[in-house]
């Protein structure tokens, strides 16, 4: 764990010195200019866009949710949840799996069962990576189709196949060994709490009973897909508020290829550093300035951390008063 710790840290102070280094890169002075360019207002009006991604976010996770209810208030519950998973993901340091944990407790807060709120983040997780590799396939399309005139055109066609093959790899490795992971987690954790491994068998016997109904999982995929297209979006939108235009599909080809790197630098809190960097050196081939690519990148933490903190600070308040209110009701101990 100590090891574990201090190779997380590591990554941490590498990927600061990188966005030391990507700034230091573009210059300063441009990259002030493009922020600038946003202003209070247009900064503001971005945030509130991003706010709507979490609609079909939410939406998707709901889809795959069985027996977690109708009406109103649900609509608006799991984009919360979602919401709530993401800053704490985004916000708390190091916590990524702490991000799904917080996720599930948000959902439980109002009336779904562990089972369902598990199983369904699960299917969730399984949906999200699926739409990601679509978008990651349409984005290493598009860049082909830019590059087709270079001459290692061909040595990048195997690289971006190679990448597309371990994604799906990854895919299904991760399909295949959820109900091994939960029984393993059940038999494990069975040592220290009660009835840990009968829970961990309702989660697995809810997650292949949402695997049954492909329905949920095509709706879940569509939204999540959805979601990729309008968080691209969100960044042509800071691009056109710093009076860069350049053509949608080209930010959203930019955005598919960071949602990779993202994805596979998992391990580095935020993918700090290596996003920042990917920004720099990826946007020239679409005609987009890299202090005005490094600005979005810039923009889009500023805005997680704006939007994290509240989310997790109202997260936190109704944990503890939920808390208390069951303490309130629990039959006092003979």
């Amino acid at each position: 764990m100590n090891r574990w710790k201090i190779g997380v840290v590591a990554a941490f102070v590498l990927g600061l010195a990188l966005v030391a280094g990507s700034i230091w890169y573009v210059g300063p002075q441009g990259l002030l200019r493009s922020v600038e360019r946003v202003g209070a207002p247009g900064f503001l009006l971005y945030v509130g866009y991003n706010l709507l991604v979490f609609l079909p976010l939410g939406w998707a996770w709901w889809t795959v949710a069985p027996g977690s209810g109708t009406g109103s208030g649900r609509i608006l519950l799991f984009p919360w949840a979602r919401l709530v998973r993401e800053s704490a993901a985004d916000v708390l340091p190091f916590s990524q799996v702490g991000g799904l944990f917080v996720g599930v407790r948000t959902v439980q807060q109002y009336g779904v069962c562990e089972p369902i709120a598990v199983a369904s983040q699960i299917a969730d997780l399984t949906a999200e990576m699926a739409s990601q590799l679509v978008y990651t396939l349409f984005g290493v399309a598009m860049l082909l189709a830019i590059l087709s005139h270079a001459t290692d055109a061909g040595r990048l066609l195997w690289t971006a196949v190679l990448a597309l093959v371990l994604g799906a790899g990854t895919l299904l490795a991760f399909i295949a060994l959820q109900g091994r992971g939960l029984d393993l987690v059940g038999r494990l954790a069975s040592r220290w709490l009660k009835d840990t491994r009968e829970r961990a068998d309702a989660v697995k016997t809810t997650l292949r009973r949402i695997y049954t109904q492909p329905l949920r999982l095509t709706g879940g995929v569509a939204l999540h897909g959805a979601a990729w297209v309008l968080s691209g979006a969100g960044s042509w939108l800071a691009l056109s508020f710093m009076d860069v235009h350049i053509a949608l599909w080209k930010v959203l080809t930019l955005e598919s290829l960071m949602a990779a790197v993202k994805s596979v630098a998992f391990m580095t809190p935020g993918a700090l550093g290596l996003q920042e960097g990917a920004y720099v050196l990826v946007a020239p081939l679409f005609g987009l300035p890299p202090e005005s690519a490094l600005s979005v990148s810039l923009l889009r933490r500023v805005k997680d951390i704006l939007i994290g903190i509240p989310a997790m600070a109202i997260w936190q308040y109704a944990e503890v008063t939920g808390k208390r209110r069951a303490a309130m009701i629990a039959p006092p101990l003979a």
